[in-house]
Formats: structure tokens, sequence, C-alpha cells
């Protein structure tokens, strides 16, 4: 393990001296006693005083999802501290703790200098430097050996998030232009899967834009901690609960910061949301608290099932229309017996089943109470932990006026994590929570993304070969057949950039073992991560400032980043790499030219060209806005982004996130259900030898691994901790901060216990972000379960059991 005690552009820093001293460490390293100094112009450098310091637009655009701009200073060629960029929306004014330390980042004791090669065994640390001449030649070598005796798709790349931005994807583009495979990390599947089949992908998940919130009666955060996991955007929940009087519930195992701030806080069993959400919905069907009349109006409700296949009654089923076509719609029927297209019939019942043409048939929403029906209060209480009366208290705030139910990532994590948002999204649906002021949003991102750019439209360049795409977890789970779904995986090479795997990815120890068959592991990187101590090739990149690009995440503007500061050593930019790699490759047709021409295809479409957003203006404004906040409400004309424009809470059919092969019940998924996670429960054989539940949260000195060795933030937090119960831990004769060892079949990790009476018995919690080399052993992440479930293959970080014990240290 590595305390970092460490330097501040090479000023000496003491441990716990933050408070005390990092102002004058700040000034005596040309960074500036004020983080948060004045507010500057929108222009690419404007002088700021007679020394000479400039400033320049510079974008946060590394995981989070906040996409904030800010002031690059500048001195005699060296960035010196970032600071708040006043923006048109003062919402949109802001920077974080992270955002504020960027000057040390670039000055990082591990940045990468060079390019290296592996002179050890993989993770051994011995490296020998080398040219980019001879990185990318040999690199580029493998990779035609490669393709010519396996094939094209035996050369694999894997992106993250580290840098979310057009020129950063440009190796998404080579992938398909060399015909590749692209490994996705599926992280956070489950919500960009569960939302538009269900609600549509419109305006937001499920929602409307962030100032919608005011409008609640009640706020409800369910399974995240905004406080710290989007404390961009915390704001406007915070402001609608203290400005206009909305009360704020929390539902979350653990008491968190957000949870202290509420009027209702439920500290639910983990893992048991859907079951909650399911005994709420029954609660409003026995007490006539149901919204039937939005039922009718605005879901598939009245749409009648076949009982045979579970597929819909369509006009083409009763003769009036071509099957396949736009106009076989399904069919709902009258009071009087009239059949029709939904949408045509007026007053559609919603209850019955009837034979039609033959056919046994019955309404969605009979179907969908079928479910609810099952879960009682009473039952939910024994599963989730939570007391009857809570249960029905939570029901009745739910259809009480217009409310804000905003679920997080926490629900993405676990294995019934797509059941639980279909079950949360049904009970919002029966409680009439959709289409109207203060519904907002549904999902913890709210629909506020830039328009009129394309940065991922990119990736498959016209007469390319393409690539396929395997997800990681899944891929893990097939690696003894050796085949994902119909297709073989024989991966010969790994080009790993904006990522790191071992830090971010389930499966650790898994992971090394599929390494063992890989020829060529190369990754490229601005520090020194574990990922990229364990590669054959290792390439330095640049930081965000020290290269030209563009971001537009959640917050309506499209930012511009402007070159601060040439790079430093010999790292070069994501773009500038792969071009080298598009040259030595032959694909140079399916190339751009520069980065302009790049951009500027970008920016080449009809949303772009409307709004007048081009890539030069962009330089030289520095931000734009692209739409101005509006009222309209998603769903307020009773219209949907979903096959049937009704929000639905029947799949008729299963899209499927990726084929591996998986079977799926579709007559169990098509409707939501609870069943618990598939390894993290109290009934599961494992828990007697592996009692608690391992999760995780985000840090708000973290995004991922990144900023998790920044001077500045290792004072508030400078080794790894996990947060456990005092119970747990006496019960183990452990004492608070004592060292222990966490440990399953998978893996085990040494680091120090903290006690929590917040935490609840049964589980422990650590901080998102640690690397391998800041634990005295092991790592975390080699604890967490793989499983894949047969609807979306994702990275379930929570479906983990574990036991601790006290460390021998």
């Amino acid at each position: 393990m590595e305390h970092t005690h460490g330097t501040v552009l090479n000023t000496a820093i003491g441990r716990r001296s933050f408070l005390k001293g990092s102002a004058a460490v700040a000034v005596a390293a040309g960074i500036g006693a004020s983080a948060l100094g004045g507010e500057f112009a929108f222009a690419d450098e404007t002088p700021l005083n007679s020394t000479g310091e400039t400033v320049k637009p510079g974008t946060c655009r590394g995981g989070c999802g906040a996409g904030c701009q800010m002031n690059v200073h500048v001195r005699d060629g060296k960035i010196v501290k970032t600071s708040r960029k006043q923006q048109t929306d003062p919402d949109v004014t802001r920077i974080c703790n992270k955002g504020l330390t960027h000057a040390l980042r670039v000055y990082a004791e591990d940045r990468l200098k060079h390019p290296m090669k592996r002179a050890g065994e993989r993770g051994e640390g011995k490296w020998e430097q080398i040219s980019w001449d001879e990185a990318i030649t040999t690199i580029s070598d493998k990779w035609t050996e490669v393709d010519e005796k396996y094939g094209p798709r035996s050369n694999a790349f894997l992106c993250g998030s580290g840098n979310i931005t057009p020129d950063s994807q440009h190796g998404k583009r080579l992938c398909a232009a060399m015909g590749g495979t692209m490994l996705d990390a599926a992280q956070d599947r489950v919500f960009y899967a569960a939302f538009p089949p269900i609600v549509g992908a419109a305006k937001g998940p499920g929602g409307s834009g962030r100032g919608d919130i005011k409008n609640a009666k009640h706020v409800f955060i369910w399974g995240y901690n905004p406080s710290e996991a989007d404390s961009q955007t915390y704001h406007y929940s915070l402001r609608a609960k203290v400005e206009h009087g909305a009360k704020m519930i929390v539902i979350d195992p653990t008491f968190t910061i957000a949870a202290s701030k509420a009027d209702l806080f439920v500290p639910i069993h983990p893992g048991t949301d859907g079951a909650l959400a399911l005994a709420m919905a029954n609660v409003l069907v026995n007490e006539g608290l149901a919204k039937e009349d939005f039922m009718r109006s605005d879901t598939v409700a009245p749409c009648l099932v076949k009982d045979t296949n579970g597929k819909y009654l369509r006009l083409s089923d009763i003769g009036k229309a071509t099957a396949g076509t736009p106009e076989d719609k399904c069919v709902v029927q009258a009071e009087d017996g009239t059949l029709g297209a939904l949408g045509e019939i007026p007053n559609p019942v919603i209850h019955g089943t009837f034979t039609v043409e033959g056919q046994a048939v019955t309404t969605a929403y009979d179907l969908l109470l079928e479910r609810v029906a099952e879960w009682t209060p009473e039952r939910a209480s024994e599963i989730c932990d939570v007391p009857v009366d809570t249960i029905k208290e939570l029901a009745y705030m739910a259809q009480d006026g217009h409310n804000s139910i905003n679920m997080g990532l926490g629900l993405d994590h676990l294995t019934n994590g797509m059941a639980t948002f279909s079950s949360v999204l049904a009970m919002c649906m029966i409680a009439g929570q959709f289409g109207h002021p203060g519904n907002s949003a549904k999902g913890t991102w709210r629909g506020e993304i830039a328009i009129g750019w394309m940065p991922y439209g990119l990736a498959n360049p016209k007469g390319a070969p393409g690539s396929q795409t395997f997800y990681s977890p899944a891929l893990l789970n097939c690696m003894e057949s050796g085949k994902y779904g119909e297709k073989d995986i024989n991966i010969k090479t790994l080009y790993i950039w904006d990522h790191n795997l071992f830090g971010t990815q389930v499966g650790g120890v898994k992971w090394r073992k599929f390494l063992e068959n890989v020829e060529l592991l190369v990754v490229a990187d601005v520090v020194m991560t574990s990922t990229a101590n364990y590669a054959d090739i290792v390439l330095p990149v640049c930081h965000y400032f020290e290269c030209e690009s563009a971001s537009g995440d959640d917050t309506r503007y499209v930012f511009y980043n402007a070159k601060s500061a040439e790079p430093l050593y010999e790292s070069k930019s994501d773009f500038e790499i792969f071009k080298t790699l598009f040259e030595k490759m032959d694909v140079l047709e399916y190339d751009f030219e520069d980065i302009d021409a790049l951009m500027g295809t970008v920016f080449n479409n009809p949303v772009a060209q409307r709004i007048n957003l081009t890539w030069d203006r962009l330089k030289k404004e520095g931000s734009i806005l692209t739409f101005e906040p509006d009222e309209r409400i998603t769903g307020c004309e009773g219209t949907y982004g979903t096959p049937t424009g009704r929000l639905q809470f029947y799949q008729e059919s299963i899209p499927l996130d990726t084929d591996y092969g998986q079977k799926i019940d579709f007559m169990k998924e098509r409707l939501p259900y609870w069943e618990p996670p598939m390894e993290a429960w109290k009934e599961n054989p494992l828990a007697e030898k592996y009692p608690l539940v391992f999760t995780s949260e985000r840090s708000k000195y973290k995004v991922h691994t990144q900023y998790t060795r920044v001077p500045w933030l290792l004072e508030f937090e400078d080794e790894p901790y996990v947060a456990v119960n005092p119970a747990d831990c006496q019960a183990r004769g452990i004492a608070d901060g004592d060292y222990i060892r966490m440990f399953n079949d998978r893996g085990t990790c040494t680091l120090r216990a903290r006690y929590n009476n917040g935490i609840r018995p049964g589980m422990v919690v650590i901080d998102h972000g640690w690397d391998l080399n800041q634990f005295v052993e092991g790592f975390y992440c080699d604890l967490l379960g793989y499983n894949v479930t047969a609807v979306v293959a994702n990275s379930y970080y929570f479906d983990t059991l574990i036991q601790m014990e006290k460390a021998n240290i």
C-alpha cells in the first residue's frame, strides 16, 4: 500500500495539513490561494492582469456526467489553477472539489512520461522506455499478424468513461475500420436498457428537465445519494424542499447525507426495492387510490393480450390490418364490446378477460394487477424490513399531488435491477406520476443533454468492415464455452484507453485469467493505473487541458475545451495516437484529416445548422447554449416515445441489450416482478459462509479511479476504508480503525474498518474509486461477483457476499 504524502508541483505537503497549509502551498506552487477566483468572459484566451496570466476554457469530461466547464489559469505556459466559469445559466455555473484540483492532475507525480514496454512479468512493474515509433510499430505489427492468423475480430478495443469526447471516441472508429471487436464495460446498462421500452427515449428518462422539480409536492430519492454522487445538481432537490416546501423522501439501505436532509428516511434491506414498489402499488389499488383514468389514457392498460403467447391482440388478428405494417395497432375494447385500435376507442375498458375471434385475451392492466396482488404490504414488510405503516405512508405520498420520483444507479447494480426499475415505474403509472408539472425525472439524468452534435455517430464510418461488440461481464461468463452466442471468442490483442479495467469492472480475478490468452495488452492513460501496470505496452496520454476538444454533457450547453498548455513529456492526445495507428494500419480512408475535420463532422447535422452550432463558433465563444429551459413536460400530450406511444408497464417483446446465447423467460419478464439478487441474499446458502453484503458508494473525492491520487484530496482520506455497522465489527472482535481482511472465494482485500451506525447490520460499504496499490493487500474489485442476467449483461457491483476478520498486520 502507498500512502500519498507526495508533493504539489514539487512543494512538499504534510499529512493532515490541508486546512492550515494548502493555501500557502498553492501560492508557492503558483496555483493561487483562491480556487474560486473571479468570473471571466467566454473568449478562448483573456489576459487577467499585468503578470501575464491568461485564462482559457476547459471542461471536466470523465464519468460523473456533470460536464462542468471551468476557467484554466495559465502562467508562463503552465497551468496554475482552475476556477468556476460563469455561464448564462447560473445553475450551470459551478465547479466541485475535484475540478479545483486539475492543476495537480496535470503535474501529478505518476504521470506517464514516455511509451514503455514490459520488462518483467505482467503486473510486476518493470519497464523499459521505448520510442513512440517502436511502440506504434510493435502494436501495428502485432495487429497485422493477428489479423492474418486469426482474423480481424481477434483484435479488440475497450474504451471507458475517462474522457467522454468525440476525439477520444475516435478509437471506436479505428476498431470499425479494422473490423475488430469492441468490448463494452457494461456499466450502468440496466438503467439505460430499462427506461426506453417502458417510458420512451424522450426529453428525459421518464421525466422532464431539472427545473421542473420545484413543482413537486414530494421528492423521492430512491437508490442513490445525490449529495455525493450527483453533487452538481443536488441543489435542485434541496431548493424544492427549502424554497417550495416539497417533502423529501429518501429510500436507501444506508443513512447518507441526503437521508439526513429528508423528511422521511426509509432504511430498506438491500436488493428489495422492487418488492417495496409493488407493495406500494398494492396499497394504491386496494385502497382505491389508483389513477385508473390515467392508466386508461396514457398507458397500455386497455391493450388486449393473448393468453396463448403473451402478444398483443392486433388489428391483423381481427382482419382489419396487414400484419407488420404501421397500421397494425393493438386492439382495445369499448364498454359496449366494440373493438378498435388503441387511441381510437374513446373510453376503452381496462379490466376483463374476453374471447375475440376464438382467442382468449385479457387487458394488460389486469395482468399487472395479478402481479401486484401478490405483494401485500405485510409480505413486502418481511422482505424489505420496512414497517407496513411506512409502506402505506409511501403509497399515499406517491399519489398525493404531482411528485418527482428519482431513481439512481444503486438500483442498477443488483441482478434484479431491471425488474426493480420496471416495478417502480409501474407504481409511478398507477399513482399517475407522469405527464404533469412536478413529475420531473424518473432517473438520475434529467434529459438536458446538449442537442445539435453527434459525438458518437462517427464510430462506424461508411464502407468500413465494422466491429462486433461483446459485453465484458457476459464475456467473462462465456469463457469456458468460447462462444459469445454464435460468435467465437478468440481475442488475441486488447487496446484499452480512457478506462482502468481492474479498478472499475467486476471480476478482476477472472479478467486476469482471460488476459492469459491475450498476446498483446496495450493501455493508453494519463497516469500509471493498476491496468496500465499490467500491460505489455503503455502509452502516455495528455491531460484534458493539453489538447483541444469539446463536450456536451447534461447541461444543455456544448462547451469548448482549449489547449491550455503543451503536453508534458512525450504524452499525446488519444486523437493523435489513433491517427498514427490509422496510418500504420493503412485505413486512412476512414480517418479525419485533423481535429477540425472531426469536429466539423460532429456538428454537421440539421439540428446544429438550425441553431447555428458550429465548431468555429464554439471555439470563438467558448460555450453555446443549445436550448433554453422550457416548460414542456414529457408526456403532457398523452404520448410517449415507445412503440405504442403509451407508457408500457407491459413488454410485448423483450429487447436484448446483447445476445450472448441466453434464454429468456418472456412471460416473467413482460411484467414487473421481484426476486432476490442471485448472490447477495440472506437465504442464499453461500451466506452461511459469507454473511455480509458488499457494496460501494460514490465518493465526493473521486470519479471511478480518477482523482484517487490527488494530494489535496488525499488530505481528507489518505487510504481506503470500509464503513461497517459497529455490531458487525464487535461480533468479530474488530475495533474502530482496525485493519480487516475482507474475503470470499474470489479474492481478498485488506484495509481499515470504520464504525458507522448509518450502515445496516449485515452489509459493508466502501468508497468506490481506490486503485490496487492503495490497499495493504489484495483488491476490493477482486471480491466482486460477475453474475449476469438474461435480459441485461450488466456489471452488478452489489451482487456480492463476503466475510471479514481482523487482519494480522
